[in-house]
């Protein structure tokens, strides 16, 4: 997506005519033939599932102000949508007015839920902000603990991780070219600032790397590393945390003027996924779970097919939990191909992490920022940030690909989801 750190509104940027029947938030939509299988317990029922329950509220972060190409003519978005999960379709239950919420986390004991800002200035300050909310658990109801600004001149933050022990929350700053760690206390709200990991650099793209934008936190499984994407720079940081303060472990190189984006570990912790927003390309690194250090890329492949043409514009990255597959998807910029707008496929090899494309799904695609995961990996849904829908595709468990498309619920410019 297009950054511009003077507008935090504008900074993130052959479809089948399918919407129309579903007009309400929480309509349900099936686009698949009579007799398949459509709700989400579902779940319940595959193979993968066996140790994931199925979720009973989902989280929906927006856009809220001047999101780029608007929404598909409804409302505009007013914040965080809270939704049940219900076998006959979601139900809205809450809206909370948050200024864009782009990312969303739960804590690893579904009792808080954390939003970042996508904004550049806080209380006359230039400064994004990052919420803390409680989960009523019967409800699934959000309630506002604290809200803290990130770093001075930490704006427009791009993404957020919560660590496994659920002490710290570490948070992207795309425009403020920095890493920032806030404490989580025992009540779940937000500490101060307690790590600032301050980056420089440039990449090739004139437009896009002409400073640092890291994009993109991930915690490795010992929660002790943190793993993390600069788009400005071409290259993966590696942290270690330690009492609320991160340092650096190493850096990777990655293609210059790709614009490393988003990450994602195999359950093996063998393998690092990298996806590169502006060459549309997915990465495969070693990965060493003892040191914590990336190692060598060992392929380098499209997630949009031979022939494309127009500007790449590569967005999400997904790993099913079986780690047989990975899932990426392509958002339409200035391009007329009919996969500009799509969700690409791989099958993962299990002994050296190499990819094989499976699939291009464009069905039902309007501009899709993001994707996730059903627990237990059913499904993957596939949310149209320029549709305001969010749409729910199965996934094979043989063969990985996807299939029975099925709108689960309409909301304004739709860029996060999460479940809990």
């Amino acid at each position: 997506m297009t950054h511009n750190a003077s507008n935090p509104g504008k900074n993130r940027r052959t479809v089948m005519q399918w919407i129309g029947g579903a007009s309400a938030l929480g309509a349900l939509t099936p686009l698949v033939p009579a007799g398949a299988q459509t709700p989400d317990a579902a779940s319940r029922n595959s193979p993968a599932a066996t140790h994931a329950l199925p979720p009973r509220f989902a989280y929906v972060g927006t856009y809220t102000s001047d999101a780029p190409g608007g929404t598909a003519g409804g409302p505009a978005s007013k914040g965080i949508y809270v939704l049940a999960v219900n076998d006959g379709g979601w139900t809205q239950v809450q809206t909370v007015a948050s200024a864009n919420p782009s990312f969303l986390a739960v804590h690893p004991s579904q009792r808080f839920l954390y939003a970042i800002n996508e904004i550049d200035t806080y209380q006359g300050l230039p400064t994004g902000t990052a919420e803390a909310y409680a989960i009523d658990e019967r409800s699934g109801r959000l309630t506002l603990l604290n809200r803290q600004p990130l770093s001075l001149s930490g704006v427009i933050p791009a993404h957020l991780a919560v660590s496994p022990d659920g002490r710290a929350l570490a948070v992207a700053l795309y425009g403020g070219g920095a890493y920032n760690v806030l404490p989580i206390d025992a009540d779940g709200k937000l500490g101060k600032v307690s790590g600032i990991e301050k980056e420089t650099g440039s990449g090739p793209d004139a437009e896009r790397q002409e400073s640092p934008h890291p994009h993109m936190v991930l915690f490795d499984a010992s929660g002790q590393r943190l793993l993390a994407t600069d788009l400005g720079s071409d290259r993966i940081n590696a942290f270690t945390l330690a009492d609320g303060r991160l340092a650096l472990l190493g850096r990777t190189a990655t293609q210059p003027g790709g614009g490393p984006r988003h990450l994602a570990l195999h359950p093996s912790q063998r393998f690092l996924y990298l996806v590169s927003e502006l060459d549309a390309t997915v990465a495969c690194f070693g990965y060493d779970a003892a040191s914590g250090k990336v190692g060598e890329q060992r392929q380098r492949i499209a997630t949009v097919p031979d022939g494309f043409s127009g500007q790449k514009n590569a967005a999400a990255l997904v790993m099913h939990p079986s780690g047989q597959f990975l899932y990426a998807s392509n958002r339409r910029l200035k391009s007329d191909h009919p996969m500009a707008d799509s969700v690409a496929a791989f099958r993962i090899d299990a002994s050296s992490g190499t990819l094989t494309p499976l699939q291009h799904w464009n069905e039902g695609l309007r501009f899709p920022r993001a994707l996730a995961m059903a627990p237990g990996g059913s499904h993957l849904y596939a949310l149209s940030q320029k549709g305001d829908t969010i749409l729910r595709l199965r996934i094979d468990p043989a063969s990985g690909k996807l299939d029975q498309p099925v709108q689960v619920a309409q909301v304004p410019t739709p860029v996060c989801l999460v479940f809990a």
